[in-house]
């Protein structure tokens, strides 16, 4: 029995609903409030990828006390080489 408080508690911690900034389009972003902007910058590979960008912009939003779940984002522009250097601009909105 003193097992099972503990064993339940890392139970709900694992299986908690992560929540993380999503994508929206452009045509999408009216309905929302801008809280900002983003610049990513990669040298070499591999790639900016959505886990990358989801973490940058979750950390706009806390800096913005905006809450992860509440927070959407759009991709402006991506120029550059995905192989060599690649440029990511990035509009964050709040619901």
């Amino acid at each position: 029995m003193k097992y099972l408080l503990p064993a339940l508690a890392l139970t709900l911690l694992v299986s908690s609903p992560v929540f993380a900034a999503k994508q929206i389009t452009h045509e999408e972003s009216p309905g929302y409030t801008k809280i900002g902007d983003l610049s990513l910058t990669q040298d070499g590979t591999p790639t900016v990828g959505h886990k990358d960008l989801s973490k940058e912009v979750n950390q706009k939003c806390e800096e913005s006390n905006v809450k992860p779940a509440d927070c959407f984002y759009v991709i402006v522009a991506a120029t550059g080489d995905e192989s060599n250097h690649k440029n990511i601009n990035i509009e964050v909105f709040k619901k």
